[in-house]
């Protein structure tokens, strides 16, 4: 499987979040690019054909193995979670709270990047990111993919 970090410098939701983490990475998905199918968190966790988003849209890929289509496949069947709006809007006020040296609290909803450390530790990916820490962004999980040298 492949981790997706989605750019997009054109769209409202790629700016907003330029502006509050620095990057233009505003969305992370899996991808099965053998199979054409993209897996993410929206509203709730989904299916989607691959590729979903297009130009100006652009992408970089990371290999995963460890994540599999059968995984995401149970996930998407039995998972029961919705999508995190207020930990979305927690991006908002981070920098302040991170100037007093705190963290933003999980607001319990999952957003895309949360959803995607979760299906790192459940398949045997530790992350520097504890699934009981503020949610990472996809512009963190950017970087801890890269570290990885994935």
């Amino acid at each position: 499987m492949k981790l997706a970090i989605i750019y997009n410098e054109h769209k409202f939701s790629g700016k907003l979040t330029k502006f509050f983490t620095g990057s233009y990475a505003y969305h992370v998905a899996w991808v099965d690019e053998e199979a054409g199918l993209m897996y993410d968190m929206n509203l709730l966790f989904r299916r989607r054909i691959w590729p979903h988003y297009e130009a100006p849209a652009t992408w970089k890929l990371y290999d995963f193995p460890e994540v599999t289509r059968e995984y995401l496949e149970y996930q998407l069947t039995n998972d029961d979670n919705t999508y995190g709006v207020l930990d979305y809007c927690m991006f908002l006020i981070r920098p302040l709270f991170h100037l007093v040296g705190k963290s933003t609290v999980n607001a319990g909803g999952i957003i895309c990047s949360e959803r995607i450390n979760m299906d790192l530790w459940n398949c045997g990916v530790p992350t520097v990111f504890r699934t009981v820490d503020e949610p990472p962004s996809p512009a963190d999980i950017d970087e801890m993919a890269k570290a990885m040298g994935r």
